[in-house]
């Protein structure tokens, strides 16, 4: 996926799956490499370090974060920094459990979605509570639109674009329906929330998270950008050194 005039450009999948074999992919912790990209662009350390200290700094007198703080910071990382690095940093490939659990963490977990208790809402109560708020309805109505899976496109998605979902995807952290990868050794994602208590609506819950863990569109996003992050993002160390000559 590249960024070009604020659209994404989707490369064809044999150019993509061309990077499958190359040893930069194979043998690196690549959100290692993606954190260290991010801090050498200057917006992108900064930014990332912001909502890094919003989202594990307590509430005085407390043990908590504040939340509210926390996605109000992951989200401006999300919208002020160019994609091929928030976007790197969110969605980098892990062949471990090291990696899984640096790409796990990213969002701060603890703070941006779980509860002190780690206990889960019900799936539906959290998804009222996000169409009273006019950002995450905004938000939660483009994930639903984009992400829309289906078995008549090569791209799993009924608008044929896995660009748009990853996008769509990423629109949602931050929110109170912040997603995040399920486990450090799986690239699977789900909210944090459950069916429980749901009563007669028990299938429009499982429906609600199916969206995330059993859909097509979204499962092959995250891989797309992910190839096409090896292939295509310039190099931090290059755009670094190339700012440095300028000054000097």
């Amino acid at each position: 996926l590249c960024n070009v005039d604020n659209k994404i450009e989707e490369k064809p999948l044999k150019r993509i799956g061309n990077c499958l074999g190359t040893a930069w992919f194979t043998h690196a912790n690549q959100c290692l490499k993606a954190a260290q990209d991010c801090g050498l662009y200057e917006k992108c350390g900064a930014l990332r370090s912001e909502y890094v200290l919003a989202c594990t700094k307590p509430i005085p007198g407390t043990s908590r974060c504040s939340q509210y703080k926390c996605h109000r910071a992951l989200r401006r990382f999300l919208e002020r920094v160019p994609e091929e690095y928030s976007l790197g940093v969110l969605f980098c490939p892990c062949t471990n459990t090291l990696c899984g659990e640096r790409r796990r963490k990213t969002i701060v977990p603890s703070c941006s979605y779980q509860d002190a208790e780690g206990l889960q809402p019900n799936c539906l109560h959290q998804q009222s509570f996000c169409r009273r708020d006019d950002l995450c309805r905004s938000r939660l109505a483009d994930f639903l639109s984009n992400c829309q899976p289906s078995t008549l496109t090569a791209s799993g998605c009924l608008k044929d674009s896995t660009g748009l979902c990853l996008r769509a995807y990423a629109g949602l952290i931050g929110t109170i329906m912040t997603p995040n990868y399920i486990s450090n050794s799986s690239a699977d994602v789900s909210l944090w929330c459950n069916c429980e208590g749901s009563g007669n609506q028990w299938q429009e819950c499982l429906k609600l998270q199916r969206l995330f863990t059993h859909n097509s569109c979204l499962r092959e996003s995250p891989n797309l950008q992910q190839n096409q992050a090896q292939c295509e993002r310039p190099s931090a160390e290059a755009d670094w050194g190339s700012r440095r000559q300028k000054q000097t």
